[in-house]
């Protein structure tokens, strides 16, 4: 049976969780430890979504960046 205390996420989830929360408070409420491949990183940060989910992202101290 897989780990549901862990999860690797991706750049849809994110800013999908993001725009119907307004923050990403809900992984850390479901998960021990949440996932971000580095890839992900550069999708959020670039300026293909104009900056949306950046700020909620850099809040987030409880992502582990992969």
């Amino acid at each position: 049976m897989p780990d549901k205390s862990q999860i690797v996420i991706n750049t849809g989830p994110l800013i999908a969780i993001v725009a119907a929360t307004g923050n990403l408070d809900v992984l850390r409420d479901l998960f021990e430890k949440v996932y971000v491949p580095f890839e992900v990183i550069q999708e959020i940060y670039s300026s293909s979504f104009r900056n949306f989910a950046v700020k909620e992202f850099a809040e987030a101290e409880f992502l582990f960046i992969k």
